[in-house]
């Protein structure tokens, strides 16, 4: 229903009254105690030492940066409204398009990662395959699928994590054919092989496919951020690559020094972008009381 509602504010509302209407939804965080209360346990972590009443202050901050984010995707969705972007570490993005090898583009739940997939398909000629979580009520499901076929790129491919077997031998098959695997690599959703880490000195369980993948593969992960830096203005963050290489008897060794390397690359990012970081639930259980 909100979905809906939100799409109806977009084609109809006046532009000028925008930043009203999403300061004011962004006030549902008070009415959704779990997602209130998931972000300020994530910020008890990220921010030290900080008091209860100000990270409630900066949960707020969150979910308006959620709400302007949302909007500008349905904004692009149905009017192809497109937002300005900066790029920082253009020469890893450059390193990225110039492979003659498939990837795998790893992000996280930060800004709009539809808008800089459909970026990145603009870029280059090579075909995007982007992994999606489903959503867990069948009609939102539905909807999002409606949408994503309304502004599918020529060369974006979205697929929807619904079976991680047949999934995985299917990006298996893309990455190898010379594709780019578009993954979120900050969160394990239910039935997702997981390795355990340290984010901001708390225990989490991140995905361990992107990484399985990319030794199977031998392709190297490219970290990759889209972070929301005013109305309509976003920057695409590139890092050096990540390489999984095996190099000792045990696998799981080699896949846990990437995912050291990723998990340190992940902190200092949402350090600086903490308003960013759309996780609304405890990221690790050491917190989740």
């Amino acid at each position: 229903m909100w979905r809906n509602l939100l799409r109806f504010g977009v084609l109809n509302l006046p532009i000028w009254l925008e930043p009203f209407v999403i300061a004011c939804c962004a006030l549902f965080f008070v009415l959704w105690a779990p997602g209130r209360k998931g972000v300020m346990q994530n910020l008890k972590a990220i921010k030290p030492g900080s008091t209860a009443l100000v990270n409630f202050f900066r949960t707020y901050r969150v979910f308006w940066n959620f709400a302007w984010t949302v909007t500008d995707n349905m904004r692009f969705a149905e009017s192809r409204t497109i937002p300005d972007w900066q790029f920082e570490g253009a020469e890893f993005f450059e390193q990225l398009l110039a492979l003659e090898s498939g990837a795998i583009v790893m992000t996280a739940h930060m800004g709009s990662y539809d808008l800089g997939a459909h970026l990145f398909s603009e870029t280059t000629s090579r075909r995007i395959v982007m992994v999606r979580a489903p959503e867990n009520d069948p009609q939102t499901q539905q909807f999002e699928e409606q949408m994503h076929e309304r502004t599918r790129a020529e060369g974006l491919r979205i697929d929807f994590n619904t079976g991680a077997s047949a999934l995985a031998l299917d990006l298996l098959d893309a990455v190898r054919e010379g594709h780019f695997v578009a993954i979120q690599g900050d969160r394990v959703t239910p039935g997702i092989a997981s390795v355990r880490a340290t984010l901001f000195g708390k225990s989490i369980d991140l995905p361990s496919g992107p990484f399985a993948l990319a030794m199977a593969a031998r392709v190297p992960i490219f970290p990759l951020f889209v972070i929301r830096l005013g109305r309509r203005n976003y920057r695409l963050l590139t890092c050096p690559p990540i390489h999984v290489e095996r190099r000792s008897r045990k696998r799981d060794d080699d896949l846990e020094k990437a995912v050291g390397v990723w998990t340190a690359q992940l902190e200092t990012v949402i350090a600086g972008s903490w308003h960013q970081w759309f996780s609304f639930e405890p990221y690790s259980a050491e917190h989740a009381g």
